[in-house]
């Protein structure tokens, strides 16, 4: 008997999930039905969902697109609300800019205690960020004077990645002050500003 094949590349959850309920119908008894998805979080889903509903599903995987094997596909759904089976990717973790040494437009004085203070509440918030930049006056916070050096610390070995524009820090004359954080350059400011699931611009 053929098998029914389900094509469910280039669709994002719930699309596979209901193609594949719907395919579940329309085979016949016994009739061997083929899944193809190309994103591990819809595998993972409609995995689930045929599990839940008795089936055995053979997973295999050439490149990016795997390849889910039913051997007599059809009987009654047990679990049929296939929506409810549909997860999201974790988001990216976030990254927070730093591109003054101060916060805010206004009063000097007053944007360096705001700047202080949000640096020094960033460990307290869930979830931390992935990573945190600095750049342009921004390179002051990294350094061995910095009233916040202790919080960066903290923040470094909590695991956040600290990322200092090289650039900046030479235009500063600060390179020999920087004392935590990584001494970086744009490429990979840029690469992990574009990689974040959201940017936060103090």
């Amino acid at each position: 008997m053929n098998e029914y094949l389900v094509d469910a590349r280039g669709e994002l959850c719930p699309k596979p999930l209901i193609m594949t309920k719907k395919a579940l119908k329309e085979c016949a008894d016994g009739q061997p039905m083929r899944i193809l998805i190309d994103n591990e979080t819809s595998k993972n889903n409609v995995v689930s969902f045929l599990t839940d509903n008795g089936f055995n599903a053979e997973v295999q995987q050439s490149e990016e697109v795997y390849s889910l094997l039913l051997h007599g596909a059809s009987g009654e759904l047990v679990q049929p609300d296939a929506a409810s089976y549909c997860t999201t990717a974790p988001a990216a973790p976030h990254t927070i800019v730093i591109k003054s040494n101060r916060m805010g437009i206004g009063d000097d004085e007053l944007g360096e205690v705001l700047l202080k203070a949000f640096i020094n509440t960033i460990s307290e918030v869930e979830p931390l960020p992935g990573s945190v930049v600095f750049y342009n006056s921004g390179v002051f916070m990294a350094t061995d004077e910095s009233p916040v050096a202790e919080a960066l610390l903290g923040l470094e070995k909590a695991g956040v990645t600290l990322l200092v524009c090289g650039t900046c820090a030479d235009f500063f004359h600060l390179k020999d002050r920087i004392s935590v954080g990584t001494i970086s350059n744009m490429y990979t400011i840029l690469e992990t500003i574009t990689a974040a699931g959201k940017i936060i611009e103090p």
